[in-house]
């Protein structure tokens, strides 16, 4: 097994280094030199070179590798740890949500929400205007919209309360309401505090329960669909979205990109970068995760390193 590892390991840095020679000739040939562009392929060299070995907890505070069909942990590190849970905070919102609407009902998305939006975190540059929940859902996975987030957790307390209350309120009543679904589903070492979008520092989780509503939300096949794409449009009575996925394996143009990742989530809070990702190779699946790595080039690069090391 590891002859075998080790003869694709050097078959994968010969290849590299072929298109790499291929590139270089061709911009020699056409008389263009663009230093971006051997950036690039240095650094999916780096990439290629650097993915052999995963350390923990030196790469990330928590880190599992899953078998979907086979239901166990192929590695699982890091069971004492509560990292900041930043954007995947929105699987657990998601989760609740499913219990409380239908998919096609109508969102009205106004401005006093969308003005509780955290200035400067992640958004989907929702429009005032009506979406099916579907649509804001798949605003929150695809992009990491903070302000569908928000709206959700609006229509859903508005759903509840009714009429007149103000914006933060609402909020409010959906963070006290999601906190005790929380515990009763057994997510018991989550805590999202006042925030449905992640954007707290104070808001932390634990790998088996982000591994946890991880799973049960692939069961849609919603999900499954807009988390698999680079790029993922809707269209609206606010005119045509298109969204870029916040996770870099599915771009063709990083040097992460790795075909046989099929998406899921990450999230970012200071220098706290989460991934969690669903592999699919040989008609096998695996739940991928890194909480708390140092970087954004951490994570994708410990996500590779399980790859290489344990699954293939």
């Amino acid at each position: 097994m590891k002859k075998h590892r080790k003869c694709k390991k050097i078959i994968a840095f010969v290849t590299v280094l072929f298109i790499a020679f291929v590139a270089v000739i061709g911009l020699h040939k056409t008389g263009i030199y663009r230093f971006d562009f051997l950036k690039d392929i240095y650094k999916k060299i780096d990439f290629q070179l650097s993915t052999n070995e995963l350390n923990i907890p030196q790469d990330a505070l928590s880190f599992s590798v899953y078998d979907i069909e086979q239901e166990e942990y192929l590695f699982y590190e890091g069971d004492s740890q509560l990292p900041t849970v930043a954007s995947l905070a929105k699987l657990f919102a998601i989760d609740y949500a499913l219990g409380k609407v239908d998919l096609e009902d109508i969102v009205e998305v106004n401005q006093e929400v969308l003005d509780l939006v955290p200035a400067g975190s992640s958004l989907a540059n929702l429009k005032v205007g009506k979406y099916t929940v579907k649509e804001i859902m798949e605003a929150m996975l695809v992009p990491s919209g903070n302000d569908a987030a928000y709206s959700l957790a609006y229509y859903i307390a508005k759903n509840e309360l009714g009429e007149g209350y103000t914006a933060t309120e609402y909020i409010d009543y959906f963070m006290t309401e999601l906190s005790e679904y929380l515990i009763e589903a057994g997510y018991s070492k989550t805590n999202l505090y006042n925030d449905p979008s992640g954007a707290s520092m104070q808001a932390d989780s634990h790998l088996d329960d982000i591994n946890r509503v991880a799973l049960k939300l692939l069961n849609y096949d919603f999900v499954k669909e807009c988390i698999g794409k680079s790029e993922f449009s809707i269209q609206t009575p606010q005119g045509e979205f298109t969204w870029k996925n916040t996770n870099e394996f599915l771009d063709e143009n990083s040097p992460y990109y790795n075909a046989n990742v099929k998406g899921m989530k990450t999230g970012t809070m200071a220098s706290s970068y989460n991934i969690v990702v669903l592999y699919e190779k040989d008609g096998k699946a695996y739940l991928i995760t890194c909480l708390a790595a140092h970087s954004n080039e951490g994570r994708y690069k410990a996500v590779q390193s399980a790859i290489n090391t344990i699954i293939e």
